[in-house]
């Protein structure tokens, strides 16, 4: 239940990914929840002919248990079902199962592999694969609507920690406006003074999974006219691994080419230059550790402060974002707001 409510829709499949050891015994158990009333689920139509998967949510059933469980009043069944309606028919719909996607993937992958099966209380810390798992309101609300990730995890493989947040691109957004969502990792829309002070309270590197290798390459060059301090690394879904997003499809955005090539996603720990205990990245780490000193706009010291000799060797070519042609479809402005993050995300706790 937990799961579902955290994040709005699932499909059969998911789920089956997620939770449960086989799909037969996922798809029994969870048509036994929906006659509950603990889920409920609907067959979207699809309009090239048939129906897609069952799309499973929070039923009214299940949205009583979790308020009894919290000590909260459960909203009016009226307002309930209106929620529904309201994610079922969101223009973000296929993003959103696009994303839920990437992370049962993830879990898929961990199960088949042996790394462990996927447990959303996270509790376990020897178990390896996919180890944290927050959505993007949760994320969101947790660094006080600073930065806007699809997602949060944690992935825990041969005995490296990596913290990373997910941007799902689909498609749709001018490359330009890709790239600018770095920005707010770092804080560059303030004066200089502030420009790290988001960075210093990450606890993950920034992943960027886009749909063509076409598309990859020119947001990659995007990416490297930020030099942000912050860990990046792109892959496209249509790498084609049989591992997913576990596999050997990522690459850092980096000047140095050795850094560059495509690595597992339990590999990248090492490329960034490693990850404390609790996967947030050493270089964002040790910017925590560093005391402020205001410095003007104009002084390249403020650009440079925190970026790895890599970065530092973009800067010196002189890579200009505005050489670039960036053709795609503009979207809708982008609403996003800003408040001031306190702590960080992760939700492991370090075993006594």
């Amino acid at each position: 239940m937990e799961l579902v409510a955290e994040h709005h829709v699932l499909t059969t499949e998911q789920l089956r990914a997620l939770v449960f050891p086989s799909i037969s015994r996922a798809q029994h158990r969870l048509l036994h929840l929906a006659d509950l009333g603990v889920l409920w689920r609907t067959q979207p139509y699809r309009a090239e002919g048939g129906s897609k998967p069952f799309h499973y949510l929070l039923g009214y059933r299940g949205v009583e248990l979790r308020a009894a469980h919290n000590g909260t009043s459960p909203p009016r069944p009226a307002a309930h079902a209106d929620r529904l309606r309201r994610i079922l028919e969101s223009p973000r719909l296929g993003h959103l199962l696009g994303v839920n996607q990437f992370f049962a993937d993830l879990a898929d992958y961990a199960r088949r592999s042996g790394l462990g099966a996927f447990a959303a209380d996270a509790r376990d810390f020897a178990r390896e694969g996919l180890h944290t798992w927050r959505s993007e309101e949760s994320i969101t609300e947790f660094y006080g609507n600073k930065i806007t990730p699809d997602g949060y995890g944690c992935w825990h493989e041969h005995g490296r920690w990596l913290g990373f947040f997910l941007e799902h691109d689909t498609g749709t957004e001018p490359l330009r406006r890709v790239a600018d969502k770095i920005d707010r990792y770092t804080g560059s829309g303030k004066p200089y003074t502030d420009r790290l002070d988001v960075a210093q309270r990450l606890a993950g590197m920034v992943l960027i999974w886009t749909t063509s290798a076409r598309r990859e390459q020119g947001l990659r060059k995007a990416l490297q006219a930020k030099h942000s301090p912050v860990p990046v690394a792109t892959a496209s879904r249509k790498h084609g691994h049989p591992d997913g997003p576990a596999g050997e499809v990522w690459s850092v955005v980096t000047a140095v080419p050795e850094q560059a090539r495509r690595v597992r996603l339990g590999e990248l720990p090492t490329v960034i230059g490693g990850t404390t205990d609790d996967g947030t990245p050493r270089v964002l780490a040790e910017l925590a550790t560093r005391p402020p000193s205001p410095l003007d706009d104009d002084d390249e010291g403020a650009y440079l402060d925190g970026v790895t000799d890599e970065m530092r060797e973009a800067n010196r070519h002189g890579l200009d974002i505005g050489d670039l042609v960036l053709t795609d479809p503009d979207p809708d402005e982008d609403t996003t707001s800003h408040g001031t993050p306190t702590r960080q995300p992760w939700q492991r706790r370090r075993p006594a």
